[in-house]
């Protein structure tokens, strides 16, 4: 646990908890995070999306457990009216975020966990250092943590090494409880388009318009996968549609790294363009919802294969995600990715 000497005011790291309904994991999250070792305050605010099971109860009793290291935030929602989960989930995130006190920050959803206890403190080392001045984000490797005890890699980069956003954009993905990150929320508020959809890919995304990525290949936190969860329930043709609204988020904010988010969600769009009998509005929400309510041209274009860009997307699409492919497998090779 943090140092008990350090003034309470001098918060250096936020972590940021979202939780929905998560009554069964939410204490082992809570208590990997209360078992960090460091030299500094860190905060924990807890950002309730108005679950209706236990959650809630368990976080207060952590409250009561240990006072003064946990705040409670309690988003409620309305008997039976319908939300939209994908901008639900943005807004809790957000929320969080705007009331962090740390000069870092991390997310960290409900049912991960951390499993290296000096996880904060080599994270805030690596980006205190005047060295790393260039990267927004320090970010390690995860396991994919399964419900029947298996524990595998997330992603297959070995080399620690600082990663500029056309390497990590065409050939890596990391979950964003993985990274720490300078609070820089107060001097770049996420637009409303990035605002509505303020997941995985779109936190980076926002992140790394300011800088690079320092990234460290030990295992130091679990990502579940939680049977029946709002992402491993859904096919992938759903899948598919959620990601082209990060897509069409990210061809408009950034005009410029279109060729780059060619080549991230070239198999998405492919996906859809092969599946294009099936694309009816019922069978793509919530993302069709969003899509809809914040116009976002692109993605309605794909989910109706209709828009006069697509054919010329995919093309560079499927020449740079090969492409990209033979590069990443000679990085390998070389010991260089």
């Amino acid at each position: 646990m943090e140092n008990p000497h350090i003034d309470d005011n001098d918060i250096r790291v936020s972590v940021l908890v979202t939780v929905y309904n998560l009554e069964k994991y939410v204490a082992q999250t809570l208590e990997s995070v209360l078992e960090q070792e460091a030299d500094f305050k860190f905060e924990i605010l807890v950002g309730d999306d108005g679950s209706d099971d236990g959650t809630v109860d368990i976080v207060k009793d952590f409250i009561l457990r240990y006072p003064g290291r946990i705040e409670l935030y309690e988003n409620p929602r309305e008997k039976d009216k319908t939300y939209n989960r994908v901008e639900r989930s943005a807004a809790n995130r957000l929320g969080l975020l705007a009331k962090a006190k740390g000069k870092y920050c991390c997310f960290l959803d409900g049912d991960d966990y951390y499993i290296d206890e000096k996880k904060l403190q080599r994270q805030a080392d690596i980006l205190d250092d005047p060295a790393n001045a260039d990267c927004v984000l320090c970010a390690h490797n995860l396991y994919l943590s399964y419900e029947d005890g298996r524990m595998e890699p997330l992603s297959s980069a070995k080399k620690e090494r600082k990663i500029g956003i056309k390497e990590y954009w065409t050939m890596m993905f990391i979950q964003a409880n993985a990274m720490m990150f300078r609070n820089i929320y107060a001097d770049s508020i996420p637009g409303e388009r990035l605002s509505a959809t303020f997941d995985d890919n779109n936190i980076v995304f926002w992140l790394m318009q300011h800088g690079k990525m320092y990234y460290i290949p030990e295992f130091m936190g679990a990502y579940r996968q939680v049977e029946g969860s709002s992402w491993s329930a859904i096919d992938l043709l759903k899948r598919s549609a959620s990601n082209m609204v990060g897509y069409s988020v990210e061809r408009e904010v950034a005009p410029g790294l279109r060729k780059l988010s060619d080549i991230r969600h070239y198999p998405d769009l492919k996906y859809l363009s092969d599946h294009r009998s099936e694309l009816k509005p019922a069978d793509l929400e919530p993302f069709y919802t969003t899509a809809k309510t914040h116009d976002m041209k692109e993605a309605l274009d794909a989910y109706s294969m209709s828009g006069d860009w697509i054919a010329s997307s995919l093309r560079r699409g499927w020449f740079g995600y090969n492409a990209t492919r033979i590069k990443r497998a000679a990085k390998k090779l070389l010991g260089l990715f």
